[in-house]
C-alpha cells in the first residue's frame, strides 16, 4: 500500500458511532502498513546517515516506535512517507550529535592533566557545587563548564529555553561566588 492510500485510510470518514479505540486501531494499522512499505528504504537512509548498520537498525526501530507514539498526527499529514522519513531524520541527527559529544568528551579526557593539584581542585569544586547548588543547577554548571555544551545544547537536553538556561547559569555562578567569598572570609577570621 503506498503513502497516499495509507493517509486516506488513516483520515477516512468514520461513522459517528465509531469508538476512539477503533480510530486508534485504524491509525496503528496504518502506521504498521506505512512501516512495512518504507522499512527497507528508511533503513538504507539511516545507514547512509550514521554509517553504522547496527546503529541504523536501532534507529529504524526507534523511528517506528516514535511513529506509533505520534500516530494521532497521521490524519493531518499530507505525505506519510515524508513524515516517517522526518522522524527517522531526527533520530539520526540525535545519534550523530551524541556521537560527536562522546568523541569530544573522550578527547577532553585524554588531554586531562595528571597533577594531584588539579585533582584536589576538582574535588574542592565538586564539594562546593554539591553544597551550594540544586542537582538541576549542578548538572547545568557541569555540562556547561566541564563538558563545553552551549546554552542551545543545554536547552535541547532540558526542554528549557536558551535564555532560561543562561539565567539559571548566571544565578548559579553568583551563588558559587558568594559561597566561595563567604568560605574565604570565614577561613581568614579563624
Amino acid at each position: 500500500m503506498d503513502g497516499e492510500n495509507i493517509a486516506r485510510r488513516a483520515s477516512g470518514v468514520r461513522p459517528e458511532a465509531a469508538k476512539p479505540r477503533d480510530d486508534d486501531q485504524a491509525l496503528r494499522k496504518a502506521i504498521e502498513e506505512l512501516f512495512a512499505t518504507c522499512q527497507l528504504r528508511v533503513g538504507r537512509y539511516l545507514a547512509q546517515m550514521v554509517d553504522d548498520r547496527a546503529l541504523a537498525e536501532d534507529l529504524l526501530q526507534d523511528s517506528f516506535h516514535d511513529a506509533l507514539r505520534s500516530r494521532a498526527q497521521l490524519p493531518e499529514v499530507r505525505n506519510p512517507e515524508a513524515w516517517l522519513y522526518g522522524i527517522a531524520r531526527n533520530r539520526a541527527l540525535q545519534a550523530l550529535r551524541r556521537r560527536r559529544r562522546f568523541a569530544r568528551m573522550l578527547y577532553r579526557l585524554g588531554e586531562r592533566p595528571t597533577s594531584t593539584v588539579y585533582d584536589e581542585e576538582i574535588v574542592a569544586l565538586r564539594d562546593l557545587l554539591a553544597r551550594h547548588l540544586s542537582p538541576e543547577d549542578r548538572a547545568l554548571v557541569l555540562l556547561r563548564y566541564l563538558h563545553d555544551f552551549d546554552s542551545r545544547d543545554l536547552a535541547e537536553m532540558t526542554g528549557l529555553t536558551s535564555e532560561a538556561i543562561r539565567q539559571r547559569l548566571s544565578r548559579a555562578r553568583a551563588r558559587l561566588v558568594a559561597a566561595e567569598l563567604h568560605e574565604n572570609n570565614t577561613k581568614e577570621q579563624r
